[in-house]
C-alpha cells in the first residue's frame, strides 16, 4: 500500500504506478467522495458509463467453434442432451 502526504491547501500527489493502473492522466478531472472515513477518487466519465448492446457484439466468437459446421455440430450435441 502506498502512502502519500497531504500538503498545504489539502493537495495530494497520486503515485505514478497507481495513476497508470487507473488510467489517470494529467488534467483529468476526478470526483472525490468520502464514506465511513474512506476517501474515493473516480475519474469523471467512468462512473456509470452506459454501454450500447453493440459493445457486446462478437463477445462469444469461437466458443462453439470456428466454422459453421463446428457450430452446427455443437448445437446438435446440446439439443440432443435436452430432456424431452
Amino acid at each position: 500500500m502506498s502512502k502519500i502526504r497531504v500538503r498545504k491547501k489539502n493537495q495530494i500527489t497520486i503515485p505514478l504506478r497507481i495513476a497508470e493502473q487507473a488510467g489517470i492522466k494529467p488534467d483529468d478531472i476526478l470526483e472525490i467522495s468520502s464514506s465511513a472515513g474512506i476517501v474515493t477518487l473516480v475519474p469523471v466519465g467512468r462512473k456509470g458509463k452506459k454501454r450500447s448492446a453493440l459493445d457486446y457484439a462478437g463477445i462469444a466468437r469461437g466458443v462453439w467453434g470456428d466454422t459453421a459446421e463446428e457450430i452446427e455440430m455443437e448445437l446438435k450435441k446440446d439439443r440432443d442432451s435436452w430432456e424431452r
